[in-house]
């Protein structure tokens, strides 16, 4: 098997002593602040989930009041997608030039403004509008939550500390489908997306509680405050560089690389690498099946309520497998969990078209989404913030994170825009047949391509040359 080899250097502490890869164990007052530190931003995620989540069981109730065709029910669900892919471009340099957390406080503003605007809308093209402004904010959430979370947690504990936001994001999704389906007999879709607001201001409020990231501090030449910052952590400090020249090179004005440089730094195929898995998660359909859940559930014989309670277990099913995947990935390792759960997702998308063309069963229609999602919390969805966090050279990463995140966010777009024409041209089974079979062909190409990254110090990270 051809594989490209990440390495890890080592560091030592300010008194030159080695610091073993993984950290030294947190304890007293240093892991307490590192657990709030988690948390808080972990809050984006609960975020994430409602405002990605939250539009599901809106869709029937504004579909049938505004006689919406399939097309423009597309748009309503995927023109948060589309903020979501244009300000993904621009996060790494803004984290890189003002830090990661005054970003995340500035994207739950930007949240709770949309979020308010969704809520009021007094038509569709006022509700397109507030999910645009919300797609801006999840954008950057996206973004710099994991990316901040990656920098703060201990090597052999990362990848639970970073699916940690992915537990949230699916407690946010299952949070939104309980609260469509309370809400789902009186029709009040206004409610159903003003609860949004609540974890966008816990979010904004909890951002002033934590450090900013050492390793930011400490690329932006901040040396002293990087190692006050690690100290509140747990962490031992960075080991010390020279800060680059330039505005977004390091010193006082930025922390990290431009887009030019950094793909220089990474090298093209690890930057391929980093852009295909971003594309490939979505081209699964996992998030068409989270997004379209009740629609779906609903065109297999159940009712629209019955469609919605039905998310709603899935939702369950959802978080139950995060926290399995939270307790696997870093013992188990990011590549094993990649290619499972595409595996799982495949053999589901295959069973549910199969259901779809031997007569569309409701049950047995929503055990299998509900086993393709879980596939996708086991696999593709955590793996993807983690590796993209890992795979990077430590100036490189935010420029070359937030080119992942666009992608991402583009693929969505484009993947949610076109799956209720699809499911139009092609039936339901179709749809999911040319998903499952597009999620074979990912897991093929990644067993041959992706490298294990389990256990790596993002500190030490370095572009050396890439063996594929």
């Amino acid at each position: 098997m051809t594989d490209i080899r990440v390495t890890d250097a080592g560091g030592t502490d300010a008194g030159g002593r080695v610091v073993r890869v993984g950290g030294v164990a947190a304890s007293g007052a240093g892991g307490r602040g590192r657990a709030l530190a988690v948390l808080i931003p972990s809050t984006g995620g609960l975020l994430f989930g409602y405002g990605t989540g939250g539009i599901a069981g809106v869709l029937p109730l504004i579909g049938e009041r505004y006689g919406l065709s399939a097309w423009t029910q597309g748009v309503v669900v995927s023109a948060a997608l589309l903020g979501a892919a244009l300000t993904a471009p621009v996060s790494g340099r803004l984290t890189d030039r003002f830090g990661r957390r005054p970003v995340i406080a500035a994207a739950a503003a930007a949240f709770a403004v949309g979020t308010a605007v969704s809520a009021a809308a007094g038509g569709p093209a006022a509700l397109v509008l507030g999910r645009f402004l919300v797609g801006l904010a999840l954008g950057a959430i996206s973004f710099a939550v994991p990316l901040y979370i990656a920098e703060i947690a201990p090597p052999a504990r990362r990848g639970a500390l970073v699916t940690l936001n992915q537990l949230m994001i699916t407690i946010g999704l299952l949070l939104a489908y309980a609260v469509s389906y309370a809400l789902q007999s009186d029709g009040a879709w206004r409610l159903m997306l003003a609860a949004g607001l609540a974890p966008a201001l816990v979010l904004l409020v909890g951002m002033a509680a934590v450090p900013e990231s050492p390793s930011w501090l400490e690329n932006a030449g901040h040396r002293a405050r990087a190692r006050a910052a690690a100290a509140a952590l747990g962490l031992p400090p960075a080991p010390e560089r020279p800060a680059a020249a330039g505005p977004y090179g390091g010193g006082p004005r930025g922390g990290g690389a431009g887009f030019r440089e950094a793909l220089a730094e990474a090298g093209p195929r690890r930057v391929a690498l980093g852009l295909g898995i971003a594309v490939l998660v979505h081209l699964t359909g996992l998030n068409t099946a989270i997004y379209y859940a009740p629609t779906i559930l609903a065109a297999s014989g159940l009712t629209p309520s019955g469609g919605v309670l039905g998310a709603v277990l899935v939702g369950v099913c959802n978080v139950a497998a995060t926290v399995v995947t939270i307790a696997l990935l870093d013992r188990g390792g990011r590549r094993p969990l990649m290619l499972g759960g595409l595996a799982a997702m495949a053999a589901a998308a295959a069973g549910i078209a199969a259901t779809q063309w031997s007569g569309g069963h409701a049950g047995a229609t929503a055990l299998l989404l509900c086993g393709f999602i879980v596939a996708g919390a086991v696999g593709p969805a955590p793996v993807f913030w983690v590796f993209a966090a890992e795979i990077y050279p430590r100036r490189a990463r935010g420029a070359l994170m937030s080119l992942a995140t666009a992608a991402h966010w583009a693929a969505d777009f484009v993947v949610a825009t076109t799956f209720l024409p699809l499911v139009k041209a092609l039936s339901l089974g179709g749809a999911f047949a040319l998903y499952g079979a597009v999620t074979l062909a990912a897991a093929l190409g990644l067993a041959r391509w992706m490298p294990e990254t389990k256990g790596i110090s993002l500190d030490d990270t370095r572009a050396e040359p890439v063996r594929v």
